[in-house]
């Protein structure tokens, strides 16, 4: 009888020890700020590149379709960036996660194909505006944490969408001027990748300081323009059409404040 009653004196003291471990692991990870959904808002400052270059719509080259491509126009711009994301704490000490993005930037370049000859000279033949509000990125999260201090590395796909306006200017008779005629605009969805790191800071559950950049680049995309001219002056009749082809990129810096709904928080 003492016998049995020590083996189950064992057995509850055992399963006691082996819940109290349990409760105390679960306590453990419950304690964990870096682990659990989080949110995000910060500034945003980014800068980009976009090159390519630009024939008439039959393939071919020309002087004036030359002159309009994209040579390396370059845009400073600033906004807001929304964060979400998702991690999960490894026993190994890894941080594995989700992230994704949204970010309004308003990037703007500008190309002048200005007529180099003649009464004209100086007056524009047509312009470009390559307009990219929007970046936005999903991307696979990896990183290691210093107690409050979170550093992290990510890459996944990128995503804009890009507008670019053509202006087409014609010759005003009797003057040195030429006047916008008509413009032509063409929408394309950018799809590219994005490389990242950056830390965060933990300044008390649940908020964290956040320090990150991205690097982000779009393969060539293309954009059509059928009713281009072969110029702003005699050749204004000339029907040529325009096929512009250029890529993109740019390298964003972002500081801000994330919170997070961590089982700890």
């Amino acid at each position: 009888m003492r016998l049995n009653q020590v083996r189950v004196g064992a057995s509850r003291a055992g399963c006691l020890t082996l819940l109290a471990l349990a409760l105390a692991a679960a306590d453990a990870r419950a304690d964990d700020a870096w682990a659990g959904g989080y949110v995000g808002l910060a500034a945003a400052y980014s800068r980009s590149l976009i090159s390519g270059t630009t024939v008439k719509a039959d393939g071919t080259v020309g002087a004036s379709a030359t002159n309009e491509a994209a040579n390396a126009l370059q845009d400073e711009a600033a906004g807001l960036a929304l964060i979400l994301g998702m991690r999960k704490h490894l026993d190994s000490g890894l941080i594995l996660g989700l992230e994704a993005d949204v970010a309004y930037l308003g990037h703007e370049a500008r190309n002048e194909n200005l007529i180099n000859s003649g009464p004209y000279t100086g007056q524009p033949s047509a312009t470009l505006r390559y307009e990219t509000p929007w970046l936005s990125t999903a991307r696979a999260v990896a990183g290691w944490s210093f107690g409050d201090l979170l550093v992290f590395a990510s890459g996944g796909a990128a995503f804009a969408t890009e507008k670019v306006t053509r202006t087409q200017y014609q010759a005003v008779a009797g003057t040195s001027l030429t006047a916008a005629a008509h413009s032509e605009t063409d929408r394309e969805i950018r799809v590219g990748y994005a490389l990242g790191a950056g830390l965060e800071w933990r300044i008390g559950k649940p908020w964290a300081l956040r320090a990150d950049y991205l690097h982000v680049r779009f393969p060539d995309q293309t954009f059509h323009f059928p009713d281009a001219r072969g110029g702003a002056q005699a050749s204004f009749t000339n029907v040529q059409g325009r096929i512009a082809t250029n890529d993109a990129h740019s390298n964003t810096v972002r500081i801000g404040l994330t919170y997070t709904f961590g089982n700890g928080n």
